[in-house]
């Protein structure tokens, strides 16, 4: 582990002098896939630095936002908070299964087979048809520094190694899209993605991203992915103006959201509505403001109807020395205000916070298999992580599907932990392959719906699933024997399958070798 950190201190150093400083608002996405001097490309689109003046449509370049959650606190192992020990040793070990981890952040250590074992890489930025391997010396973006695509492999690795492996870079929205047409070529059978792309929908299982999320479905490929570590930084509601002044009530006559925010860096909060079909019916304007009215940041782009790049979304990012409580205001500008509105912080907490309703996207999406996040330490006692994303969505879905451990243990991290639902998302991978390897007749959406119908839950048939933790706690219950053998006929009696499975391809069964 010493040597695995001496590497990581090295490599981030170098890679530090290079990797250009970019945040969500400065590059766009072209729906256009030849566009001269891109910097990246995919089959329908390019990612830019200046949007485009000829009429060609464009949108926001949507960002990886990992879903890590680092505390000192001491960790616990994976595969005995799940009980995958026990189907190790009766050789179900995901073998005939191939894994693929869609990251931002491989860019911290060096990949190697310590940690990992074999494994292929794939770079979806550098060309469309992800078939450069990457180089993880050469970070082009500040926000893919860091190590935690690897922690995640790792934990997949851990909990199930016989799995075929394929490390996958997978920075923005066109990264992603590249990465999903690779996946359903490649005949991947799932992909655990530890991100959210966050406002190009309002979260609820419509917009660009889940179209994505429907084509890897459709090709034969679960996405298993973060339902997202946002619940105490998220508040939604209607539009409410009493008073007639324009002003946004949060709450009756409080017309002012409150807003913690770490000092140190420009720290994110985001106004979105619910317009994203009909942008420009309603403008609205964000600031934020400190308790004597001074202005620190204001979100004032226009949203005209017909206007190319038109996004219901206001993006505030004011600067701070210190940590510092402070407000958010919305006004509207013009427009119909019959709207619902969302305040995200990816960085800070909202004293106020809903966390109903903030599952965010890919996780918002009902053919996603999404991951809520509970600490390992108690596993089975413990509600969802306080920060650990809620459902339902803004469509009225059940969201997460399940909750996995945190707080779990990778070379990467340390004895400290690996927190975060994007800790949670790899654990459930390994858990499908795992299942996969036991039942090889078995599609991956199938072993997902395995393991929601032997969670570990105190809720009868009858109650619905919880909003933080879905299905329950993720567990592999102990095998009726020991080895493939002992295992009888009816070894998955009594799982419920409700993903439409006409829209998936069936596997092919698996050779063990």
């Amino acid at each position: 582990m010493l040597q695995l950190a001496v590497a990581l201190v090295l490599i981030r150093a170098a890679s530090a002098q290079d990797a250009e400083e970019v945040t969500e608002g400065q590059l766009y996405r072209v729906e256009r896939p030849d566009v001269p001097g891109a910097l990246a490309t995919s089959a329908t689109g390019s990612v830019v630095r200046t949007p485009p003046t000829d009429g060609t449509p464009y949108r926001v370049e949507p960002l990886a936002q990992t879903h890590g959650h680092f505390g000192a606190y001491a960790a616990d192992d994976a595969a005995s908070v799940i009980g995958a020990e026990a189907w190790h040793e009766a050789g179900f070990t995901g073998e005939g299964v191939k894994l693929a981890v869609f990251d931002v952040q491989w860019f911290g250590a060096e990949l190697g087979p310590d940690e990992l074992g074999e494994f292929d890489t794939h770079d979806c930025w550098e060309h469309p048809g992800c078939t450069p391997a990457m180089d993880t010396t050469a970070p082009r973006f500040s926000y893919e520094e860091g190590s935690h695509g690897l922690a995640c492999a790792e934990l997949v690795r851990d909990l199930a190694p016989g799995v075929e492996l394929h490390l996958v870079r997978t920075n923005g929205y066109t990264t992603f899209e590249n990465a999903v047409g690779w996946s359903v070529r490649e005949g991947m059978d799932l992909a655990t993605l530890s991100m959210s792309f966050m406002n190009d929908s309002f979260y609820d299982g419509t917009g660009p991203v889940s179209e994505l999320v429907e084509e890897m479905s459709e090709g034969g490929v679960l996405l298993v992915t973060s339902a997202g570590n946002y619940a105490e930084g998220h508040w939604l509601g209607w539009f409410t103006d009493e008073d007639g002044d324009d002003v946004h009530e949060f709450s009756p006559g409080v017309e002012r959201l409150p807003v913690e925010l770490p000092g140190g860096a420009r720290r994110g909060v985001t106004l979105q509505w619910d317009n994203y079909t009909r942008c420009g019916d309603l403008d609205l304007d964000a600031r934020i403001v400190r308790e004597d009215g001074t202005v620190l940041a204001r979100g004032e782009a226009t949203q005209t109807e017909g206007e190319e790049g038109c996004s219901p979304v206001e993006r505030l990012s004011p600067a701070l020395e210190d940590d510092a409580l402070v407000y958010l205001e919305v006004r509207r500008r013009r427009g119909d205000p019959s709207a619902r509105l969302r305040v995200l912080t990816t960085s800070g907490d909202l004293p106020t916070y809903i966390r109903e309703g903030s599952v965010t996207d890919p996780g918002a999406h009902r053919l996603a298999f999404t991951v809520g996040a509970v600490r390992a330490d108690g596993y089975l006692q413990n509600e969802p992580e306080y920060f650990s994303s809620w459902g339902p969505t803004a469509s009225g879905a059940l969201k997460p599907d399940i909750a996995a451990p945190d707080g779990v243990t990778t070379s990467v991290y340390g004895a400290s932990g690996f927190y975060g639902t994007s800790a949670a998302s790899p654990v459930a991978a390994a858990a499908v392959a795992l299942v996969m390897s036991r039942f090889p007749e078995m599609t991956a959406f199938e072993a997902a719906e395995w393991l929601k119908d032997h969670a570990a839950t105190d809720r009868s048939l009858r109650q619905a699933p919880h909003d933080g933790l879905g299905a329950g706690h993720l567990v592999l219950p102990p095998l009726e024997g020991q080895g493939r053998a002992c295992l009888g006929s009816d070894a998955w009696r009594g799982a419920v399958f409700v993903i439409p499975f006409a829209l998936m391809r069936r596997r092919r069964p698996r050779h063990r070798h």
